[in-house]
């Protein structure tokens, strides 16, 4: 076995996110050049792959923590290289080199959801006292972080500098969304239904704007799904959830919708965004995340938002194909080559 892939969230859910995307976007860069590998998970996946775990059955909650515990079934291998992809430099340099794949560490001052609630705060404490016991680690390995904004916070939590490659995106099944006219005023928002996500922003920019807002995402958090329900009964807003739904839906959706909402302050990177533009959507991105690299609409509140948002239904046709040819950057056989060029002198 040549390569470790450290992905420790394979056996949360079936429901793939953007860091899903990535781990598959590994195997299958490696399976397509003939190299041997091992996911390596806390629990088992729900996935036929090749894998080493420490739980034998899914438990959705503590992600941060399941990814320091992967150092325990990672440390029975002897691969030539570990490719980290779950973020957390987990001493394996003693055993063979390790390269990790990273977003902006949740310990880091930068604005997410960790650092804007006493909850979170509390619930990272005990994380925040392991990993800095791993500064060691993250000078010896080589990190790379999925964007800029990602390589400030990892700067600034393990002083290691990074190299910088975007994530994967399907911008080839999104393009089908793309059409130069856009019939109806209205914005788009996708993301996982959960806290963290912040979609409460959609809701209130569809009332500071007066346009429909529809909401896309996988159901993760019941309660805060019921608790969007009632925001929305409440104060009235024009804005639909529509939970579950497979690409093809987005993808209708896409066709008729002029502007892409990203509510989520503090994203490393917000796979959506490109996807969006991909189908000819302007994307209106927080000012503070890894989002506002790739496109110039980046507000730094829900009123500047609002303008934004309500100008970005005038661009001209010419703008939206711009997006579609700049989403192009991103394709998925682009990161493949890219990560594949990076770790290939260790196999």
């Amino acid at each position: 076995m040549k390569v470790a892939v450290i992905a420790h969230g394979i056996g949360m859910t079936k429901a793939i996110s953007g860091e899903g995307k990535v781990y598959f976007s590994l195997f299958d860069m490696l399976q397509k050049r003939n190299v041997d590998y091992t996911a390596v998970s806390f629990c088992k996946p729900k996935f036929p792959i090749p894998s080493s775990y420490f739980f034998p059955f899914s438990i959705p909650k503590f992600d941060k923590y399941q990814r320091v515990l992967t150092l325990l079934p990672a440390r029975k291998l002897r691969p030539k290289l570990f490719l980290n992809a779950s973020g957390v430099p987990i001493p394996l340099s003693d055993i063979a080199p390790h390269v990790i794949y990273a977003g902006g560490p949740s310990i880091s001052s930068i604005p997410s959801k960790y650092n804007r609630s006493l909850f979170w705060r509390l619930y990272l404490l005990p994380f925040s006292k392991i990993v800095k016991n791993f500064k060691k680690e993250a000078k010896r390995a080589k990190f790379i972080a999925n964007s800029r904004y990602s390589s400030r916070a990892i700067k600034e939590v393990y002083d290691v500098e990074s190299d910088v490659i975007y994530p994967p995106v399907d911008v080839e099944f999104y393009s089908r969304g793309f059409t130069e006219s856009k019939t109806k005023e209205q914005f788009l928002t996708i993301a996982r239904i959960e806290r963290g996500k912040t979609l409460e922003n959609s809701i209130y920019l569809s009332l500071k704007t007066g346009l429909k807002g529809i909401i896309i995402g996988s159901l993760i958090e019941r309660e805060y799904h019921k608790k969007l329900i009632r925001i929305i009964s409440r104060t009235g807003a024009n804005v639909e959830i529509l939970t579950n739904q497979p690409g093809e839906v987005i993808v209708e959706v896409m066709k008729e919708t002029p502007v892409y909402f990203h509510p989520t302050i503090g994203e490393h990177f917000g796979t959506p965004v490109v996807e969006a533009m991909s189908a000819g959507l302007i994307p209106v991105v927080p000012r503070e995340s890894g989002a506002s690299e790739v496109s110039p609409w980046a507000y730094r509140d829900l009123e500047e938002a609002k303008d934004l948002v309500l100008n970005a239904l005038k661009v001209p046709s010419s703008k939206r194909k711009e997006l579609n040819v700049k989403a192009q950057e991103f394709r998925k056989d682009t990161f493949e080559e890219k990560m594949f060029s990076a770790i290939s002198r260790y196999l």
